[in-house]
This record gives structure tokens, C-alpha cells and sequence, in this order.
């Protein structure tokens, strides 16, 4: 397999920025087609845009050149977007374009609320907790001569960990040898094989207590899987969610694929058990709330440590964008600083973004009936008032 870096992770350019006196500007855009179509997203980033150019065109702290630099990299944006980008299975774009140059495009798996930001730095915040709250995948895949480690995270492979090259021969032409010496020669292979197991297990429990990854996956043929997992510390065991029967030559694409299968499915599985747990342990002992009202109440006076929601909720409600209170019922002003409330088609990305930069844990989910029946919103809390 080559041994490429997550292009994801490659982000020391944007997390490590300096600021200085040039401008960078940040664009979030939710391009997740089951909410909006090429069409819609569009238009937002149009309107955003158009917005921003305002905004620039009327801060006098800002000189002219400065001026042309933004337009020339807003305008750099809108063409990328229109010719270039394509959403697949992205649910939001996000590009980091600066006076010096910075140009970053990222396709994140998760919802965030589209919105230009023109500061001195790029804005971070919830990229930060998005990359802190996603769980890590190591996959070993193994073989009697050889081994590797690598890690998936947001679904790329973002690190190799570690390789391993065994003294076992992959073939013995037993013909040639001696009857007698036939045995002995099994052993000495049987006891390298062990010696390549354990060197493996060890360097992969360390990995894992040096929070490299956090579940791990196993792959590789049939006959050897069962071998190599009696070597397995309880640790490791109790952290593996799944095999992949592969040929040591395997395509890296082939392993990714079938590694994704099983993250899907331990996911959707660990999201179930959680939103159970919402509805038969947390939310009767109070510490769990469900339903829209219930969640913006919580999530008001930073009481949610879990999220939880259908992506295909969506709710209408309003929003102060001065000190950001937010309901679903139809009012004029906000009743903590009197502005005026703006109207939302659909103010949950608004909630989910509220939440990351709450630094709580955020889980989409779809099609649980339980979750749906119930407002298709919920939330798991740090401590009950």
C-alpha cells in the first residue's frame, strides 16, 4: 500500500495561522444533499457573498487594495463552487482563501451552518471540535510475513503506524529435506510465527494506549485471522469491531472500503444504543432531554454533553444575532437584549453549530423511529439544574 497522509489532517497551515495584516476568508457551505439542492447552495453563497462585498466595501479600517484582494478571492470562491466542486457525499464545504496566499478546501462528513467569515485568522473553532470529537479506526492488516497499521479518521486514512516484516518462509519445499528434520523445521516456523504475533500484538496495544486509534478492525485471510486474534491482548479484543478477509496484496481501496462497511455499521449500532439509553436510563433520571424545546433550553445554558438528531430534521424558529438566543415560536424581539429576531427556515444547523463550539459531542443518525417519534432531537447533559 502507499503510504500517503490524510489530506484532512494536513492542516498546520490553517490551525498554526499567525495572524498578521493580511485577511483570510472562511467560507462554511452546507451542500448536503438531502437538505438543499446545487441550486440552493448556490444561491446562499451568492447571497453571502454579496453580503460580504457590503460589509468590506463600507469598513473604512480596510484600504482599497485590501478591498480588491477579498473581492478578487470571493470572486476565486464562487468559481471554484460553480465549475469545480461537486457534492457527492459532502455536507459541508469549507474554504480557507487569504491575501498571501492560503487556499484550503475541505470536505467535512458533518453539518455546519454556511457562513462567510473575514478576519485577520482563519475561523477554526468548529473545524477544532469536529477533528477532537470523531473517533479513530486502526486497521491491521496481517499476514504471516508481514503487517501493517494504519489509521482511518472522517473516512481517509489519515496515518500509517507501524510495519512489520516476520522471519517466517512463505514457502518450505519439504521434499528437499529430510524426513527426520521435517518436524523440527515445523517447530522453527511455528515458533517464529509466534514470536511475529506477539512483536505484533504488543506494538498494536501500544498504539492503542498512545491513543493512536480508538477501535480497531482486523483484515487478512481466512485461515490467519483466527490465528493472530488468540494473540490479542483482552484490551484489543474488547476494542475490535470487525474482520475483513483480504490477500496481503490487497488494493489499499478495497481495505478502505470494506474497513468504511464496518465503521458504518458499528456506528449506526453505537448511535442506536445511545439514543436507547437517551430514552430508558438518561432522559427519565433527568439527565436527558428530548424534543426541539427541550434541546434549545439546554443548549441556552450550556447543559447539553450530547446531541443527538435525525439529519433530515429540519425546523423553522428565530434567532437574535446579538447575543444568539434562539426559539421556534414566532416573536418580534429577543427577550434578553430587545434586537430584533431573525427568522430561519430551518434553524437546526444553527443548533448543531451552537453545540460543537460548546465543544459537546454531536451525532447524526437517520430513520430511527424511537428518535423521530419522539421530535427527532435529543440530548444527553453534563449536569441537571
Amino acid at each position: 500500500m502507499a503510504k500517503q497522509k490524510n489530506k484532512l489532517m494536513d492542516l498546520s497551515e490553517v490551525l498554526n495561522y499567525k495572524p498578521s495584516n493580511h485577511l483570510v476568508i472562511s467560507m462554511y457551505l452546507l451542500v448536503d444533499s438531502t437538505r438543499v439542492l446545487k441550486k440552493d447552495y448556490l444561491t446562499k453563497l451568492n447571497s453571502m457573498i454579496t453580503e460580504s462585498k457590503g460589509n468590506i466595501e463600507s469598513d473604512l479600517k480596510i484600504e482599497k487594495a485590501q478591498k480588491k484582494n477579498i473581492y478578487n478571492l470571493l470572486k476565486k470562491i464562487k468559481k471554484y463552487v460553480n465549475d469545480k466542486f461537486m457534492a457527492n457525499s459532502t455536507r459541508a464545504l469549507l474554504i480557507y482563501a487569504g491575501e498571501d496566499g492560503l487556499w484550503k478546501v475541505l470536505r467535512l462528513p458533518v453539518i455546519l451552518r454556511s457562513k462567510i467569515v473575514i478576519d485577520p485568522k482563519p475561523h477554526t473553532q468548529s473545524l477544532r471540535t469536529l477533528l477532537e470529537n470523531s473517533k479513530k479506526y486502526g486497521v491491521l492488516l496481517i499476514d504471516r510475513e508481514k503487517a501493517q497499521i494504519y489509521s482511518i479518521y472522517i473516512g481517509e486514512i489519515e496515518e500509517y503506524l507501524a510495519a512489520f516484516i516476520s522471519e517466517v518462509p512463505s514457502k518450505v519445499n519439504f521434499r528437499s529435506q529430510a524426513a527426520f528434520r521435517e518436524k523440527k523445521i515445523l517447530s522453527r516456523i511455528e515458533e517464529k510465527l509466534h514470536h511475529f504475533f506477539k512483536s505484533v500484538n504488543d506494538r498494536t496495544l501500544e498504539l492503542f494506549r498512545e491513543g493512536k486509534f480508538d477501535n480497531l478492525i482486523l483484515a487478512g485471510r481466512k485461515d490467519i485471522l483466527p490465528q493472530f486474534a488468540n494473540y490479542l491482548h483482552s484490551y484489543l479484543q474488547s476494542k475490535c469491531i470487525g474482520s475483513i478477509y483480504a490477500e496481503p496484496d490487497s488494493l489499499e481501496s478495497f481495505v478502505k472500503e470494506k474497513a468504511q462497511e464496518i465503521i458504518g455499521s458499528f456506528e449506526i449500532e453505537t448511535k442506536n444504543n445511545l439514543i436507547n439509553k437517551l430514552f430508558d436510563e438518561y432522559n427519565p433520571n433527568g439527565w436527558g432531554v428530548l424534543g426541539i424545546e427541550a434541546v434549545i433550553s439546554s443548549l441556552l445554558v450550556e447543559q447539553i454533553r450530547t446531541i443527538i438528531y435525525d439529519r433530515c430534521f429540519k425546523q423553522e424558529g428565530y434567532i437574535c444575532n446579538s447575543c444568539k438566543y434562539m426559539t421556534i415560536k414566532s416573536k418580534d424581539r429577543c427577550p434578553y437584549c430587545e434586537s430584533d429576531l431573525i427568522y430561519y427556515n430551518d434553524i437546526v444547523d444553527e443548533i448543531v453549530e451552537d453545540a460543537l463550539n460548546q465543544n459537546c459531542e454531536v451525532i447524526d443518525i437517520e430513520g430511527n423511529e424511537k428518535l423521530n417519534e419522539a421530535g427527532s432531537i435529543g440530548a444527553v447533559l453534563r449536569y441537571k439544574l
